[in-house]
């Protein structure tokens, strides 16, 4: 009696199982996807007729890989929970029972696929908005889901082929995403946090230098074992060694001394850590097609400037970028021209805010610098002539000369903003590691030497030309032999071939709202 018992619960579970698969076989019973938007869509509809003829993801062994391929993308800081990875795991596990796997689950299974592909190739949160980067007319990208379905498509019997097709090929991602491997691994779930107090430096003997040996052998800035309790204390040589290595990798000033900085970033968790590099593979995987081989690129972030002619890099220097109120935009644009002994417009907003204070309190302010003052008709006026209580009608140039604001050269290339790259004598500047002085321009250390590099592959005519120019002193526009692609961009976290990452202070606050973009809720069905 007990057995019919059992037999006939089996029956039944399996009744039921059967009917919701059924059920399930129906796609008007599917739930809609969350957070489609128009490309994947047509994405969707365009892989869907380029796959009529063939059965999808009724061979386990097709769904597996696809699972496979889907757990791989933890290592780009991606969650492939995002991406159904539990519900197909549940879906596989019919299959390989049932022989048949519902519509619904087929349809997520696409869903996954494209959607992973097109995460790896364009970026996730950059899906859901316009991006933060402004792109000149003539270089606008074209997002074409067709281009995706094709590599899709192709991809289907080489899963880790697709997924590897769809991540950025450039070093600096593989280099990041190494990185992020390793950290997730490597990276304890907390360390100590360092509470406040005076700058500790070396030769200190205090209880917050443990808490300091403690944090940095957390990381490995420290040898094993740690010294003796009586030792620990001492801030000594080793230490002091251990801190410098720490304070290069975050991007703060190498002094070898716990200051306020220090202590912010010795503060962050490896939680928060491993969220900023999620963040700039982000940026890594929108910016990938925007890497020509020929390329001046801007990194705000780290205040620097690399040039790239056919994929080598021929010059590196330093800028000075937009504090934070006055931010460096992002953006892509081509060079067309430079000017060689530029005047200098004082901007509306540099004027009101910096200089007018300074003239109500120097009369002297705009002789010692070389400023004239233009009305809307290109009149100029002398300094008694205008009613300092409403000068906003006036334009106030600075004329060329080795005190001008923009040096000898300014590189120019279209954008909305108004903003240029250009030389600068407030060359001191420069020797500090965070470099956000700027209005928004961006000044460039060893500006003509950069401007020599982009007129290299001029006639010898336009080079004489470029340097008549410069020595006559008058301000002249020079147009380059062809144009250069420029990138202006935003990351606050890089990797070496090793996968040893430097961070940089996220500046702009750009971090977390890209993270929240991003998303990395569960979906559930």
């Amino acid at each position: 009696m007990q057995t019919r018992y059992v037999v006939t619960a089996f029956c039944l579970c399996l009744f039921a199982t059967q009917a919701l698969a059924l059920h399930r076989l129906n796609p008007d019973q599917c739930e809609p996807l969350p957070d489609t938007s128009d490309f994947h869509l047509e994405a969707m509809a365009r892989f869907a007729a380029q796959t009529d003829h063939h059965t999808l993801w009724t061979d386990p062994a097709q769904l597996r890989s696809l699972l496979a391929q889907l757990n791989t993308l933890s290592d780009d800081g991606l969650v492939p929970a995002d991406y159904w990875a539990p519900e197909l795991q549940k879906a596989l596990d019919h299959l390989t029972t049932w022989g048949e796997l519902p519509d619904c689950d087929k349809r997520l299974a696409t869903d996954a696929y494209l959607r992973a592909l097109s995460d790896l190739r364009y970026g996730r949160a950059f899906q859901k908005q316009p991006p933060p980067i402004w792109y000149s007319p003539n270089v606008a990208r074209n997002d074409d889901p067709a281009v995706l379905v094709d590599q899709a498509v192709s991809g289907l019997h080489d899963m880790g082929g697709a997924f590897a097709n769809a991540r950025p090929h450039t070093e600096r991602y593989r280099n990041l995403r190494k990185g992020y491997a390793q950290a997730r691994k490597t990276l304890p779930d907390h360390w100590v946090q360092l509470p406040e107090g005076p700058t500790l430096e070396h030769g200190d003997y205090d209880e917050r230098v443990a808490l300091v040996r403690r944090r940095l052998l957390t990381q490995g800035y420290l040898p094993l074992p740690p010294r003796p309790d009586v030792m620990s204390r001492v801030f000594d040589d080793e230490l002091a060694l251990a801190v410098e290595h720490f304070q290069a990798r975050h991007s703060l000033a190498v002094d070898g001394k716990i200051g306020p900085r220090t202590l912010q970033q010795l503060n962050v968790s490896p939680q928060e850590r491993l969220e900023q590099i999620r963040a700039n593979l982000e940026r890594l995987r929108w910016l990938a097609r925007d890497m020509e081989k020929t390329l001046l690129l801007v990194d705000i972030a780290a205040a620097r400037i690399d040039f790239y002619q056919d994929g080598e890099r021929v010059w590196s220097g330093k800028a000075q970028v937009g504090r934070p109120k006055r931010a460096t935009p992002e953006l892509k644009s081509v060079i067309t021209h430079v000017t060689v002994n530029p005047h200098w417009t004082m901007p509306r907003s540099i004027f009101l805010k910096d200089a007018l204070p300074a003239i109500r309190r120097d009369p002297s302010y705009l002789s010692d610098r070389h400023i004239r003052i233009f009305d809307r008709s290109g009149q100029e006026w002398q300094q008694d002539e205008v009613d300092w209580s409403d000068p906003r009608y006036l334009t106030f140039r600075q004329d060329p000369g080795p005190g001008n604001a923009l040096g000898r050269v300014v590189i120019r290339f279209s954008n909305p903003y108004a903003v240029y790259l250009h030389d600068t004598p407030a060359a001191g500047l420069f020797n500090s590691p965070n470099r956000f002085y700027s209005s928004g321009c961006v000044r460039v250390q060893g500006a003509m030497t950069l401007t020599h590099l982009l007129f290299r592959d001029a006639s010898p005519m336009l080079k004489d030309e470029f340097n008549a120019a410069l020595a006559s002193g008058e301000s002249h526009n020079v147009h380059l032999p062809h144009g250069v692609y420029i990138l202006m961009a935003y990351w606050t976290a890089e990797a070496d071939a090793n996968g040893q990452i430097t961070y940089r202070p996220d500046v702009y606050g750009s971090d977390r709202p890209l993270l929240a973009l991003m998303g990395t809720e569960r979906r559930q069905l």
